[in-house]
């Protein structure tokens, strides 16, 4: 069966492109809260005062300090708090070990009782709690580390809910375009926040870094609200969608979604654990999340410690890899869509091509990134752009997709397990690389070749058993259903067909 919509149904001006322009804003807050201790970190520590507490020996003068000192005229912003890379690591941490315990949970609840409120009052309560955390910062650091790790535990339902929504808004056939823009505003959560903390550290504003906390805290109140007013858990239950529409994306999406109620609703928790594809999908995953998560919390820091840039400089270019990646996740699902619909490659092909791209191109910049010198600086900035560009061929057309291509009906639990295991790197990478660097800056070289190795493993891993087809045990409940409706032969044989 083909999915493209009638006529009478617009892409453009539809509820499923409003639903994916919302969820797109809901991404652009729950990244600005998610990265905003990145940036505001280099502003927050007094970094002269730690370097008072250290002997020469501890803090040697680096090839960095004879190339490239720092310039008499430039402001170096110094904060209130003596937190060593260490802490610093510790605080960037404990955001993902909350992040950790709720992803599937979070996937079990958005599958089962839908994303409207899961979403709508995780970006509530972390709203409020990122507003608190100037305060939580001026008790002690590990005040600040319990609000993270809430913030954390409110974030982690947010992805399972992602791919909740797309299962009952994205018909097939027009998922990478709307995924890939729903996903995509994640992207300019990051660009917004990069540049403009920085901007914001430099202010004598209420003390200038709180307002990156007071200004992504808001924004997500604000957010949270407006989603439980506006969204839909169901087509059926949207109040302003056309008939037309409502009746093509039901068409083209219910199909693959099981058949039973939610009330009815029981999880294949074996075969999901026991799936290759799935397998397939939590590796590379994990793998690509290492990359994308030392890059997200420690660029700032590589700026202002190896390459040499100010804060205001810090945060501009910090944020030019992710309007790259931006533009790069939009294009790749397009083009992932065109290549599935002309018949090109498989659903499968296209999700390994993509998953190749998104990987090893990275590993290359990020091995000829460790390789560069303050002296080099824009060529590294240049290099670190094309490494994050390249990530996102996997969000526009690779495994970010694949929960929704392999099990539709199971779409936020197979995701929610999946990004379970791709938030360990979140809570791994920031403390190695404090540990690595904290002495020598020249062991950035060794975390980039860490980068490096762990992106193709992903890689390989997926394109041996990776799969973009619909599991056997994802539809099993659908057939059943059709059989005891006695659902003519010939009615199934066109239900497999399709996929």
């Amino acid at each position: 069966m083909n999915s493209t919509p009638p006529r009478s149904v617009p892409f453009w001006c539809s509820i499923r492109v409003a639903v994916a322009f919302v969820g797109f804003l809901g991404m652009v807050a729950h990244y600005s809260q998610k990265i905003s201790v990145g940036i505001a970190l280099v502003c927050m520590v007094n970094h002269t005062a730690i370097s008072q507490h250290k002997t020469p020996i501890d803090m040697p003068i680096t090839q960095e300090d004879i190339d490239c000192p720092y310039a008499k005229n430039t402001m170096k912003i110094e904060g209130p708090y003596s937190w060593t890379k260490n802490i610093q690591g510790i605080i960037l941490g404990g955001y993902f070990w909350g992040y950790l315990i709720t992803e599937i949970p979070g996937g079990y609840m958005a599958v089962r009782y839908g994303a409207r409120f899961i979403f709508g009052i995780g970006m509530i309560i972390s709203g409020i709690f990122t507003l608190l955390i100037p305060w939580g910062a001026s008790l002690h650091y590990g005040v600040l580390w319990v609000f993270r790790l809430i913030v954390g535990l409110s974030h982690g339902v947010i992805w399972p809910s992602m791919t909740v929504i797309m299962a009952h808004w994205a018909p097939p056939n027009e998922r990478g375009k709307l995924v890939g823009f729903m996903n995509a505003g994640a992207q300019i959560g990051n660009v917004l926040t990069l540049s403009i903390g920085g901007l914001m550290c430099s202010l004598n504003f209420l003390g200038g870094w709180p307002l990156i906390f007071y200004s992504t805290g808001i924004i997500g109140l604000i957010w949270g609200i407006f989603w439980i007013l506006f969204y839909a858990d169901s087509p059926r239950d949207q109040r302003c969608i056309s008939n037309e529409e409502k009746e093509y994306i039901i068409e083209s999406t219910q199909k693959q979604l099981a058949g039973h109620s939610k009330n009815e609703f029981e999880a294949p928790w074996k075969a999901i654990l026991t799936s290759p594809a799935c397998w397939a999908l939590f590796t590379i995953h994990t793998c690509n999340n290492w990359g994308t998560y030392t890059f997200l919390t420690s660029i700032p820091k590589y700026m202002a410690e190896v390459l040499r840039f100010d804060i205001k400089s810090n945060g501009l270019l910090s944020s030019l890899p992710y309007i790259m990646f931006w533009i790069n996740i939009n294009l790749s699902g397009a083009i992932a869509d065109m290549i599935i619909r002309k018949e090109i490659l498989t659903r499968t092909q296209t999700r390994k091509l993509f998953n190749v791209l998104g990987n090893i191109l990275p590993a290359i910049f990020v091995i000829a990134l460790a390789f560069m010198t303050c002296k080099l600086k824009y060529t590294a900035v240049v290099l670190l752009t094309f490494g994050v560009t390249f990530t996102g061929c996997c969000y526009g057309g690779g495994f970010m997709l694949t929960a929704n291509d392999i099990a539709p009906a199971y779409a936020g639990i197979v995701f929610g397990i999946s990004n379970t295991f791709a938030t360990i790197p979140g809570i791994v990478s920031p403390y190695i690389v404090g540990a690595l660097t904290e002495k020598d800056s020249n062991n950035w070289r060794i975390v980039f070749f860490i980068c490096a190795a762990i992106y193709i493993i992903g890689m390989i891993v997926f394109l041996f058993i990776g799969s973009g087809d619909v599991q056997p045990w994802a539809t099993r409940q659908k057939t059943e259903a059709t059989t005891s409706e006695q659902v003519p032969l010939s009615g199934k044989i066109l239900f497999f067909q399709y996929y």
